[in-house]
């Protein structure tokens, strides 16, 4: 998809390759001024984490530099509030800047993709975190600097699937069960807190051995309720992850060893897992969790832990956000 669809219009040349609102009076759009013609200035925001794991001390010096190379001049750089991402989210988002870039882990990028995604057409997420799993599905292995290098040189407007556990979206995976305790662990390694994080690997091992969760899943033709081996973590995977590189696909390890629980985490979901012996795949539009004796559910999604309960219930869907990507 390009600048063109969808009610969105662009204008040639340069950074004009972006696609503005058509009802944003704001445009940099060519006027005629003393005879020449001219763009108005582009209102470009920058929302970056200085939390984040791959995100430098010196990031706003380094985003100011790499903006004004790439023709962006007096852009907004402002901090995440780290009390209130979201609010802050929606608040910048009403001011509809032609250029939003958020800049932050997938924490940070995964909001972004929920709230700005579906209401701003040129949100650039660049990767900031220790996985960045969502970026590296839109942007591939480029670091932050290329990406921008590369979205402004030449910018496309990228459609994106989603899940949505419980209310909450995902964009690339999520997990039930003991791999969010894992996750827990690998945040504290992440923080230097190895007692901690040694704590929460034991706990995690022991839920390993006796959460046993259920899940029926539904494809949408033929099979409705049919049933994923009983584990204790099960999976979903979306869009150009998946075999198929569309939709989704649910996953259940039928016999999760403490190794292999491990490398789900520590290592790769999309290949090692997924791909490992016991691991049932099946491509399905919704999915619904639960425990046997009840019990909330831990979970997380693209990296990020959510809200456990006591019933997961996962959907499919398929246009839930956009956001820029590089033409080539």
């Amino acid at each position: 998809m390009d600048g063109s669809d969808d009610g969105y219009r662009c204008c040639s040349g340069g950074l004009s390759h972006l696609a503005y609102p058509a009802e944003n009076q704001q445009l940099a759009g060519a006027l005629e001024v003393a005879g020449r013609k001219v763009c108005t200035p582009m209102k470009s925001i920058v929302l970056f984490n200085p939390r984040s794991g791959s995100v430098p001390a010196d990031a706003r010096d380094k985003l100011t530099a790499a903006l004004r190379q790439g023709g962006i001049k007096g852009a907004d750089l402002i901090e995440t509030d780290p009390e209130n991402c979201d609010k802050q989210l929606r608040e910048l988002a009403d001011m509809a800047p032609d250029l939003f870039i958020v800049w932050g882990g997938d924490g940070t990028i995964r909001s972004a993709l929920s709230i700005v995604g579906p209401i701003t057409p040129n949100l650039l997420i660049l990767p900031g975190g220790t996985m960045n799993l969502l970026p590296r599905s839109i942007h591939g292995e480029k670091a932050w600097d290329i990406v921008l290098r590369d979205v402004l040189k030449g910018p496309k407007l990228k459609s994106l699937s989603a899940g949505e556990v419980n209310g909450d979206r995902f964009y690339c995976a999520m997990m039930a069960g003991a791999p969010a305790y894992f996750a827990e662990a690998r945040e504290s390694v992440r923080r230097g807190d190895l007692t901690r994080a040694a704590a929460q690997t034991g706990a995690a091992i022991e839920v390993l051995k006796t959460m046993h969760l259920q899940a029926t899943y539904d494809d949408g033709y033929s099979f409705a309720g049919t049933a994923l081996p009983t584990s204790s973590f099960v999976g979903a995977i979306i869009g150009s992850l998946t075999k198929a590189g569309k939709g989704m696909e649910v996953a259940s390890l039928a016999n999760p060893t403490t190794t292999g629980a491990m490398n789900v985490v520590w290592t790769s979901f999309f290949t090692d897992w997924r791909n490992a012996p016991g691991v049932e795949v099946a491509p399905a539009t919704s999915l619904d969790i639960g425990a046997e004796g009840g019990g909330d559910i831990p979970v997380i999604a693209d990296g990020e832990q959510l809200r456990s309960a006591p019933h997961l219930h996962v959907t499919f869907v398929e246009y839930a956000s956009r956001c820029l990507a590089a033409s080539e």
